[in-house]
Order: C-alpha cells, then sequence, then structure tokens
C-alpha cells in the first residue's frame, strides 16, 4: 500500500469514502465489460485545498482496490480519472454524465435542483456545520470590523476553507464595506496554521482566518495564543462539502450505499485512514441541511455579479 508511506492529511478522506460509494452502489447503470453495473464518478478538484492531486489519485485508487477485494461490488468509472475541474463537474451533473459528485457547497449550489433531496453524503464532523473566525491581536487597534481597512489578513489553506470567500464578502457588504480586494491591505494563505497564527501572535500580521475548531486545538496546544489573540468575527454555521448523487438515483442504490460506508470499519486500510484523516465515519443528511449555507453562496453569488457590472 505505497499510498500510506506518504504524508496526506484528512483533505483526501472524501475522495477515499467517495470511491467506497463507487464500488458498492447497485445494478441499474451501464454495465463493464465483466457485466458488472458501473458507477459513474467525480469529484471536484476544488475540494483538494492545495493537496497533491496525483497523490489524492494514487490514495483513491488503492483505497478503491481495497474496498473492491473485501466486498467485490460494482465497477467504479472515474470520470476521467476522479478528480475534475469545478465547471466540467457541474456541467457534467446537468448533462447526466454523471452519477455521483464530490463537490463544494459552491459548485452543489449550481446543481442542487437535480441532486437527490435526502441522501447527502457529509464528514461527520461538518454534518452540523463548522464557523469561522477572524482573529486579532487583543494589544491592537483592531475593535470592529471596519478598523481593518487596510490590514494584512493571513488565511488557512485547507478544504474547509472554501467558503471563506463567501463568508468575508457577506460580511463586509452587511456592513457598508468594500470587497476583500479592495478593503484589505494585503491577503495570503497558507496550509500551516502555525504560519496562519504565530505571525498575528508576533504581530507580523494583523488578522487571520481559520476555522473555530482549528482555533481551538491551537489554543489547546499553546493556551499563550488564547490569552493573547481574540476572536473579532465570527461565521455563521456553514457545511463546506458534501458528496451527492442524482435524483435517478434509485432507493436500493442509496441504501446500498449507505450500508457499504457504515461497514468501512471491516476494510483492513481503516486503521490507516483513521490515523491520518483522524475521521472514520460520513453521515446522511438531508439537502435541508445546507439552507444557511445555500443563503449564504447565493448572497455571495449575488455580490460577484454586482460587482462585475
Amino acid at each position: 500500500m505505497e499510498c500510506f508511506d506518504r504524508q496526506m492529511t484528512r483533505r483526501q478522506y472524501l475522495f477515499l469514502m467517495a470511491g467506497t460509494a463507487a464500488s458498492a452502489l447497485a445494478p441499474g447503470y451501464c454495465n463493464a465489460e465483466d457485466g458488472k453495473p458501473v458507477l459513474r464518478l467525480a469529484i471536484s478538484q476544488e475540494t483538494l485545498a492545495g493537496a497533491n492531486i496525483n497523490d489524492a489519485r494514487t490514495a483513491y485508487k488503492v483505497w478503491l482496490r481495497e474496498v473492491k477485494e473485501q466486498f467485490g461490488y460494482v465497477t467504479a468509472e472515474p470520470v476521467p480519472e476522479i478528480f475534475i475541474a469545478s465547471e466540467d463537474l457541474v456541467r457534467s451533473v446537468r448533462q447526466g454524465t454523471l452519477d455521483c459528485y464530490g463537490m463544494t457547497a459552491l459548485e452543489f449550489a449550481k446543481i442542487v435542483d437535480l441532486t437527490d433531496p435526502d441522501s447527502l453524503v457529509i464528514e461527520e464532523s461538518l454534518a452540523d456545520g463548522i464557523d469561522y473566525v477572524l482573529l486579532v491581536h487583543r494589544s491592537g487597534r483592531f475593535n470592529q470590523l471596519a478598523d481593518l481597512r487596510g490590514a494584512q489578513i493571513l488565511s488557512h489553506l485547507h478544504r474547509d476553507m472554501v467558503l471563506l470567500p463567501a463568508w468575508l464578502n457577506t460580511m463586509l457588504s452587511t456592513n457598508n464595506l468594500p470587497a476583500p480586494e479592495r478593503f484589505f491591505g494585503g491577503y495570503a494563505e497558507s496550509d500551516k496554521l502555525n504560519m496562519v497564527i504565530l505571525p498575528v501572535f508576533f504581530h507580523r500580521a494583523d488578522g487571520a482566518c481559520m476555522a473555530r475548531r482549528s482555533w481551538e486545538t491551537a489554543v489547546e496546544l499553546n493556551p499563550q495564543l488564547g490569552r493573547d489573540l481574540r476572536v473579532l468575527a465570527v461565521s455563521p454555521k456553514v457545511i463546506p462539502i458534501v458528496f451527492g448523487f442524482r435524483r435517478n438515483t434509485s432507493a436500493k442504490a442509496r441504501k446500498v450505499m449507505i450500508d457499504a460506508i457504515e461497514r468501512v470499519s471491516t476494510v483492513p486500510a481503516r486503521r490507516q485512514i483513521v490515523a491520518l484523516f483522524q475521521s472514520s465515519a460520513f453521515v446522511v443528511r438531508p439537502v435541508s441541511v445546507m439552507k444557511g449555507t445555500l443563503e449564504m453562496v447565493r448572497q455571495f453569488d449575488r455580490l460577484k455579479a454586482r460587482q462585475s457590472n
């Protein structure tokens, strides 16, 4: 299992679990040459958030092979090699050439009308929503959002943060402030959380954006951060990444998919997955859990449309 010798992050977990679902769906789709039904599957590249796409593909293939060896389900057909551009994913869903797809909430908003309304698959730790925080130094001059005009802002580059631009834009607009690119003096990202928090701690940057749970973990490891930094703003709860399938998927197929995910604990690779991703469970939720997230995305889309005119 060569891929597990590499350094990977939990960003790829959705992709690996998508392989589980792909290998588990029941007959009813087109058939491969061996007579097994084929599930057409793709995941948006936007969910990678800086992860190496070749490593992610390798991880997917290894995981899928292990699942198929143990359960012997259907043949999965990545379209074309599991990860595709955002516009290609949306177009393929609308054209009916994809059965299952992993995507950001930004993409989901464009194909929600074609997605089965009762069976979104969401990482358990994301299912109740997560929120983002904007941190500043307690000893600084930033007492309210408007004080950040011209500030240097850092953000955590992570797939859970894909809705950060939507939050920053809608929050600034609600406060009658310009768009982030015109309001802030500078903006940079890092996939290393310390490189986002510590510059603010040492007064080398003015603000930092990250998931609240990342901030809380950082404070647990270094309580001094919590004493010297404070939260200036908090986002609404959002669900950034989901996995769904088209409305015409049969109820039987949906059940088989759920059963396969629940039985992932019987796959030998699970131990490595738990160690690597610190998570091992997905849950099924209705589209209604995305209501607040979709409201933010649609407000963000309206702002972008007005700004481009």
